[in-house]
Parts: C-alpha cells; structure tokens; sequence
C-alpha cells in the first residue's frame, strides 16, 4: 500500500507534458457505437421479430434492455417471464398465433428450455433463442467468456430434432446472423438457434451502420384452406402452409405428439417415418447460400473457426501477412446444417488444418470429425474461458504443428 500511495503521489506531482482534445471538425459519415447484445436485437427486430419474452439472465440481459422500449415503438412486445420453461412456451404460442418470436438467454437458460424446443420442432412453430454463451457448466462463470455451449446446441433435444444453429462472426455480424436466423426459422417452420457468447455480447465497437438486407424469406401462411387442409402434408420442399387460429377450415392440432399429415396424433409406424422424412427434408435440401461461412485466403495452411474467435484468427492472419504468409481462414457461420460439401470444396488444396475455438474439449473438431468434414491430420487448439484466446497462442500452435505432416 505504501508503494502504491507513493508512485500516486508521484504522478500526480508531475507536469502534464501534453494536451488533449477532441477533434472539431463533423465526422464525415455515420457511425454507431454498437455492442454485440444490441446488434443481436437490431438483427431480430430487422427478421421481423414482434413478441420476445424471456427471464433475465446473465450474459443476455441486455438484448431484453435494448428491445423492450423498441419493440413497442413497432407495435410488438416483450414481457418478463418468470423461468425460462415459461419463456421457450411463450414464443411457441406467440408465433403459433402468427407472431414471429424470440427469446435471449445463457447456457443455464438454454438448458431449461430443450423440451419446448422439441415441441417447436416437431409442431413446425418457427421460434428463435439467442443464447449469448458464458462459461459453463452449471452457474459457471457468468460474466466470462466461453463457446462451450455448442454441443447443447447440436445434439440437446431428444429424439431426432432437425434445427438451425448459427453463430455470429463479429458485433456488427450479429445484425446479419441473427436476421437470417429469424427468417430461416421462419421459412423452414422450425427452430434457429444462435450462438453468440459474452464477448460479443458484451463489447462494443465503432461500426458503420449495418446495412439492411432483404433475404427474401418468409413464412409460407395458407389463408384460404381447402376443405381438406392437411397441415404437415408432404412437399417436394418438406415445408406445407401454415394456417393461424381463426382461418376458416384451417384448424389443426400442434402438439408434442408425432401426428399424421393432418396433424392428428398418431403413433403409426408410416406416419412417424414420414413425418421424421418431412422435418429432416426442408433443412437438408434448403439452399442456404454463400452465408455458410466468411472465407478469405487461399495458402495451404487453414484455420477453421466459429463464432468471436473470428477475431483473434483475424489478428493472427494480419500478423502472418505482414510476414509475407497468406493464410486461409473459413468461418462457420451456419453449423447445423453442415454444409459439407461446400466446405469440402473450400478445403481443396489445403495441406494442414487447426480448429481454432474457444472450450475445453474441441466441440467443433470433434463436431467436424463426427460428420466426415476433416482428415484425420487435422490439428484442434481448444482453450476454455474465462481468459481471451489471443493470436499469440494461435501463432504458437501453428508453430507447433508446422514441422509435424499434418
């Protein structure tokens, strides 16, 4: 204490040598001073989000701070709920009702509602849940960063329960990431779920204004059923019209229950398989674009990342560079779905590979080996929260793997 009382003393007794500030002249464009948690929210409200409910929770909370005044300016709403089972049964309803819904939370949160998300699934109810990860499991680490919710977010619901999973690349990429999630949700009538993560979340940047992109997706809504309206009637697409409660001759049961094309419940053996066939369909034959993932470079060293470790990857190519080694980078934007042949061809020419993310166990490359997406020779750098993954320590394991064949 002493020590520290006397370099105070000491600065303060010194001369200021400089004088600071700010610049006079208007700034020439636009900006905004953006956090990923806002980004997130401006993202759902431009998919078209009207309803959120949801129970604070940290990381997320401020998504809910930033909607509430928002969403009622545009006519929608968000209400406080009292957990998050009571949150994930209130977006279903809300967007069975026609209402394209949201909700925000953390890890904890997100494993509450895993057996309303079934239910979104296998009743067709588009929904979407931003879960801005923190370090787990259990209460964890709060206020620390961590992507180690991913293999929740894959493989959490029971059964066989195809669904959407993205992961926003930067703060300003929340915007887009989240927009597409709501309206893929919406078109394939299922479940989006976004991986974004404390640091993201809870920092900010100085960003130009996002600009606002028409994806052109949207619910399909029958508003003049026939007499025989099925509901889950089989498409060359997977995805059948939606009615919403009061269209006449448009009733339909939307249940946990498997059910038949009508939407009867039904434990039929042909009813199961073929609606199992529908579910899966719509997301397996959907063509979701170059948005899979961001590539850049073309050298014959790769990094595979996800999600903020984009960033430190980034930092780590801009180093490399200034060395004169082009590295190529390929960030995940959509993770489930796999897009594996897309990533396969961006893989071509490539001789040494290094997942970059930010967990304990390597839940992408294990994720990646799983589905046949990586050789054998691929190499994993997987560092848990609480502390940041820097380009220093990328830098290093790609030292370490430089001399080993892979």
């Amino acid at each position: 204490m002493a020590g520290a009382l006397a370099a105070l003393e000491f600065g303060y007794a010194q001369p200021l040598q400089a004088r600071f500030s700010p610049p006079s002249e208007e700034p020439q464009e636009e900006r905004w001073n953006l956090s990923g948690n806002q980004a997130c929210a401006l993202g759902a409200l431009r998919g078209g989000v009207r309803f959120v409910a949801a129970y604070p929770i940290t990381p997320a909370s401020e998504m809910l701070e930033w909607l509430a005044p928002r969403l009622e300016q545009l006519g929608g709403s968000l209400l406080q709920a009292e957990d998050e089972l009571a949150s994930v049964n209130m977006i279903i309803g809300a967007s069975f009702g026609g209402v394209a819904s949201l909700t925000a939370t953390s890890g904890p949160g997100l494993s509450l509602m895993m057996e309303g998300l079934g239910l979104a699934v296998m009743s067709e109810t588009p929904v979407t849940v931003v879960d801005v990860m923190r370090g787990g499991p259990s209460t964890g680490i709060p206020t620390k960063s961590e992507q180690s919710d991913l293999n929740i977010a894959l493989y959490g619901m029971h059964g066989d329960a195809p669904h959407l999973v993205l992961a926003p690349l930067s703060i300003v990429d929340c915007v887009f990431t989240t927009q597409w999630a709501v309206q893929l949700a919406e078109h394939l009538q299922t479940v989006s779920l976004v991986l974004a993560d404390q640091s993201l979340g809870q920092s900010r940047a100085v960003v130009s204004p996002p600009a606002a992109v028409e994806l052109g997706l949207s619910r399909r809504v029958e508003t003049r059923p026939a007499d025989d309206y099925l509901r889950y009637q089989v498409s060359e697409t997977g995805i059948s019209p939606m009615t919403l409660p009061g269209t006449p001759d448009g009733m339909y049961t939307a249940d946990g229950l498997e059910h038949n094309r009508q939407g009867t419940p039904s434990s039929m053996a042909v009813d199961h398989r073929e609606q199992l066939a529908k579910r899966a369909q719509k997301l397996a034959e959907f063509d979701f674009g170059e948005a899979w993932a961001e590539i850049r470079g073309s050298g014959p060293r790769c990094i595979i990342t996800w999600g903020s470790s984009n960033g430190a990857v980034l930092d780590t190519v801009r180093r490399l560079e200034e060395q004169g080694e082009v590295l190529r980078v390929i960030a995940l934007r959509l993770l489930m779905p796999l897009q594996s042949a897309a990533l396969h061809q961006a893989l071509k020419g490539v001789e040494q590979i290094l997942v970059v993310e930010q967990n304990h166990s390597g839940q992408l490359y294990h994720y990646l080996r799983a589905e046949g997406a990586l050789p054998d020779s691929a190499h994993s750098l997987a560092q848990p929260g609480p502390l940041p993954l820097r380009p220093g320590r990328i830098l290093r394991a790609l030292d370490e793997i430089g001399g080993s064949g892979g």
